[in-house]
């Protein structure tokens, strides 16, 4: 949970605790945005846009105001602040070079292409990157009429509206996807903003998970 990744983070070799510091948000009503049915991922994208107000009180409450802002693909409404409250703003994509590309993509497709992708099931050519299958797209990609395909299509036009793009990559292993999104003439015109890889960020391997077949496959 939260508590116990805050706790693990601030006790981690290397870290300032005296350099942190931990605001919580109380969560916000959403009762009447959702029902029973709702998604869980749509839920969840619906809680962090409704936050964005707290978030904006807790700036303002402030004595020494943030001079930068960096939010995750959950957060990306919260860039909008940015402007509001005169801080730099950074979209950090968790994932790869490869869906960033496809995620600000998407939303800038005309009808009949996407039905080619969609309905035809042909490739998505994609500018100056490898193109996608259809048996390669996220499935909240694949239905214009599901509620997920509403949020996550706008939400995917946002980071090129912030200061910079924060992806967890490297250039040796997407130097194609990373120079696309680097050039003006490509999906760099598109991104708008200048793309920073920082990975590779993992995450800790479960010892209990060691002897996995698929693991021990590949350690041969």
């Amino acid at each position: 949970d939260a508590a116990s990744a805050q706790s693990q983070f601030l006790s981690s070799p290397g870290s300032d605790a005296t350099l942190v510091d931990v605001i919580g948000l109380p969560p916000p009503d959403i009762s009447g945005l959702v029902d029973s049915s709702t998604f869980i991922a749509v839920k969840i994208l619906i809680m962090m846009r409704e936050t964005v107000p707290i978030l904006r009180s807790k700036i303002a409450e402030m004595q020494h105001k943030p001079t930068a802002l960096i939010v995750d693909l959950l957060g990306l409404d919260a860039i909008r602040l940015g402007r509001e409250l005169n801080m730099l703003t950074y979209a950090f994509i968790p994932s790869s070079a490869r869906f960033l590309a496809v995620s600000i993509y998407f939303p800038t497709l005309e009808k009949d292409v996407e039905e080619e992708h969609i309905v035809k099931k042909k490739p998505l050519a994609i500018p100056g990157c490898e193109p996608v299958r259809f048996e390669d797209t996220l499935e909240p990609y694949l239905d214009p009429t599901d509620q997920m395909y509403r949020e996550l299509v706008p939400l995917s036009s946002l980071p090129p509206t912030a200061d910079g793009i924060i992806v967890n990559t490297w250039d040796g292993m997407e130097s194609k996807t990373l120079k696309s999104l680097q050039d003006p003439n490509l999906l760099g015109g598109i991104a708008r903003v200048p793309v920073y890889p920082i990975g590779p960020l993992c995450r800790p391997a479960d010892p209990s998970n060691a002897n996995h077949p698929v693991l021990d496959w590949l350690n041969k």
